[in-house]
């Protein structure tokens, strides 16, 4: 009912309805009129109500069409309702013109007249510029220093209009255009130098110089120059058979991208067999990862050169690298799952960009923050990528440790007992007023976790590098800090008799043992022998 009165209907199709019911009133009437079970008076009775009704609705018909008329709103708004129809019919043709005109207008383009050209032949009668198409005619004079300059300029124009024409990948990050050229540069990737005029038409790019932007600690990777002019080539003839449909530029980095990508990762793995044959040896392991499948150590390259110049890709995916560290762990693990160890993953995504990603959430120790881990590309370096992720996970196990002992009342029992240190630089402090602060500043940038023993003195846990083993640090004379086990220390007035052995138990908790020594000569040699040890309770000492 609420849609009542929201529509409208034609005044003209009121009266055909009307006209039309009316019709067939009469046809039923007429019908039962004919039958022989109807009476006499029945029919003259439904013939009144026929011609009562059919009365009633023309009366109604002709109230209403005289109150049309005498309403200005009315007309006003039929008036109204006929220019609308009248712009939308106008709109639909327009439309329908520009469409069928777009296409006319591209050919319709004023092209770029070479003026100065004109006016040369115009005036000298001669033109000593000629295209490229013909140098086999003679031989061509190069241009002087005063006519290179406006044909340089000419050329920059041209340039930039070719390049407005085409849209350009949105991974270039740089392009410069001077001296007729458009330096395209793509970070940490290539750059490439193109031109107009490849084999004498303006239309057409031309490579002139490409450049390779993907390096080591040692400098930016070479590519040999006959790889490089084939692959240059090669580029061309591609950009050239380019169709209305295709973009040159996207075929230019679709191509080299690829090329750069299976670069990048052979680079990677390259440096993970040095890592492996160098000082890190047994302490990691490394799996290449194709199409969802690992493979153990072996190398592989979807990327080549054939011998006559043309860039091949073979249908496998670039493969990815996993490098595996602490490998310890699988071998104290408690069950045989495999997976325990933390690996730092290498490899292309779905859009063949280069990702890095850690099998374990890490906290980055310089931002507290969850570690973020990307390979520079202009100088890429496993290990430091794979020293970072170390560092990160010995910060996060060390903090979690931290946490833990902070809620153990006999360790935390004030404000410098237990810190968590990383990358601090070695300054002197005052021995007397030495805290746990203080003494973190004179470790060597590992994260470390102090715990204070008794006094100025600290037991320093930290994590070994290769294979993840909880060890004890200990300050010598020098300040500066060994591994080491355990603390044992003398008593001034007992001579080399007596020592105080300080060690942490698997709950990080202090255990004192009492040692009663002997000296043993061998030779020049001193020794201690152990004689008796007594094991102290602290907790049921009490203390004054």
């Amino acid at each position: 009912m609420a849609e009542l009165g929201q529509q409208t209907v034609e005044f003209s199709t009121l009266l055909s309805r009307t006209a039309e019911e009316s019709f067939i009133s009469l046809k039923e009437l007429v019908e039962k009129s004919k039958s022989s079970d109807v009476s006499d008076s029945e029919k003259k009775i439904n013939l009144l109500k026929f011609i009562v009704k059919t009365q009633q609705r023309m009366l109604r018909l002709n109230v209403l069409a005289k109150w049309c008329q005498q309403v200005p709103l009315i007309k006003y708004c039929q008036q109204l309702a006929s220019t609308l129809s009248s712009h939308d019919t106008c709109f639909t043709q327009t439309a329908d013109s520009l469409y069928f005109i777009h296409e006319g207008l591209q050919q319709a383009r004023a092209p770029i007249y070479d003026v100065p050209s004109a006016i040369e032949v115009l005036l000298t009668g001669s033109y000593e510029r000629l295209p490229k198409c013909i140098e086999d005619v003679g031989m061509q004079s190069s241009l002087n220093e005063i006519q290179q300059k406006p044909a340089l300029k000419k050329l920059d124009i041209l340039v930039r209009s070719k390049l407005l024409e085409t849209s350009l990948p949105k991974e270039v990050s740089e392009v410069k255009v001077s001296d007729g050229t458009a330096l395209l540069r793509v970070d940490g990737e290539f750059q490439v130098l193109v031109t107009l005029g490849y084999r004498g038409h303006l239309n057409l790019w031309r490579i002139l110089h490409m450049e390779l932007l993907v390096g080591e600690r040692s400098g930016a990777i070479k590519l040999e120059e006959l790889r490089r002019f084939a692959l240059g080539d090669d580029l061309e003839r591609r950009m050239a058979a380019a169709d209305d449909q295709q973009n040159p530029f996207m075929i230019l980095y679709s191509v080299l991208h690829e090329f750069c990508v299976a670069l990048i990762m052979d680079t990677v793995i390259r440096q993970v067999h040095a890592l492996r044959q160098g000082r890190w040896k047994d302490a990691i392991k490394f799996e290449l990862i194709s199409d969802g499948t690992t493979t153990q150590g072996a190398n592989a390259s979807s990327m080549q050169i054939s011998q006559d110049g043309e860039y091949e890709a073979s249908g496998q995916r670039t493969p990815g690298v996993k490098i595996v560290y602490w490998l310890d762990l699988d071998k104290n693990a408690a069950t045989s799952d495999a997976g325990t160890c933390p690996f730092i993953k290498i490899e292309p995504g779905s859009n063949l960009q280069i990702k890095c990603i850690h099998s374990t959430f890490v906290i980055d120790p310089s931002t507290g923050k969850e570690a973020e881990f990307c390979l520079d590309q202009s100088c890429i370096d496993v290990e430091r990528l794979l020293l970072k992720a170390i560092r990160c996970n010995r910060y996060t196990r060390l903090l979690e440790i931290s946490k833990d002992l902070t809620k153990n009342g006999q360790i935390f029992r004030g404000v410098g007992d237990v810190l968590l240190h990383c990358n601090v630089d070695e300054t002197d402090v005052d021995h007397k007023k030495k805290d746990a602060r203080s003494v973190a500043k004179e470790s060597d940038g590992q994260e470390v976790l102090y715990v204070r023993a008794y006094g100025s003195s600290f037991f320093i846990l930290g994590i070994n590098i290769r294979c993840m083993k909880m060890v004890l640090f200990g300050e010598s004379a020098k300040k500066h800090l060994n591994w080491c086990k355990f603390f044992v220390d003398g008593f001034p007035d007992c001579g080399s008799s007596f020592f105080l052995l300080m060690q942490l138990d698997k709950d990080f908790k202090i255990v004192f043992e009492l040692l009663e020594t002997q000296m043993e000569y061998a030779g020049k040699s001193i020794h201690f022998a152990v004689g008796r040890s007594k094991k102290i309770d602290v907790s049921r000492m009490q203390m004054p």
